[in-house]
């Protein structure tokens, strides 16, 4: 279905319906316009392989998709430079600002520079609900 539907006369959804404004509690604030894929938002799936993230990518976040894993066990998880930056848990994500590391999920590794936060999405959000 198009916005131009032809059950609707031709009329154009997006002027009779307008998207609601960013501050919208599901469809805009800052924890949802964090998770939203962008330009600046890397998703990765267990399977898609290895990966380096450098500063010069422009990847700010990136969102680990289905990995059966929370938050607190992927912090546990990442290695980092022991003389640089630590990464530290936060609201919802693991603030990873000046971090130089990497992530060994599985016989994958995410080697990372320049990211600034780590978050889950898919099933892993939701802890006890799996995939099928």
């Amino acid at each position: 279905m198009s916005d131009k539907d032809k059950r609707c006369n031709g009329w154009d959804l997006d002027m009779v319906m307008p998207e609601l404004p960013a501050q919208g509690r599901w469809r805009g604030g800052p924890m949802t316009r964090r998770l939203r894929a962008g330009p600046e938002t890397l998703v990765w799936h267990p399977g898609d392989g290895d990966r380096t993230i450098v500063l010069g990518d422009g990847v700010a976040t990136l969102r680990l998709e289905d990995t059966d894993l929370t938050l607190a066990q992927i912090h546990a998880a990442i290695e980092g430079d022991p003389a640089g930056a630590k990464p530290r848990l936060g609201m919802g994500e693991i603030v990873t600002q000046g971090v130089i590391g990497r992530l060994r999920l599985g016989a994958e590794t995410l080697r990372f520079e320049g990211l600034a936060r780590i978050v889950i999405g898919g099933f892993s959000a939701y802890p006890g609900r799996r995939p099928g």
